[in-house]
């Protein structure tokens, strides 16, 4: 799969409660942004900035699941 696919697949577990208060509940193209940008960071190793690092957790939680899945498919 290609990170697009990955990111539109992690999204469909985002929950409500797991959005930064700080984005307005019903901007959706802002979440579906904020969290867009998480993912790539976590898929492609960028560090994010101090202030947003708690929500990286997340996208790289996700994807290490995600490829440890993968791995044990492959075996």
């Amino acid at each position: 799969m290609n990170p697009e696919q990955l990111f539109e697949l992690f999204y469909k577990n985002i929950r409500p409660d797991m959005n930064p208060p700080f984005i307005y509940k019903h901007d959706s193209k802002g979440v579906h942004h904020f969290w867009h940008e998480r993912f790539r960071n976590a898929f492609y190793g960028i560090e994010e900035p101090y202030g947003l690092r708690s929500w990286a957790e997340a996208p790289q939680m996700w994807l290490a699941g995600y490829r440890e899945n993968e791995k044990g498919h492959d075996e």
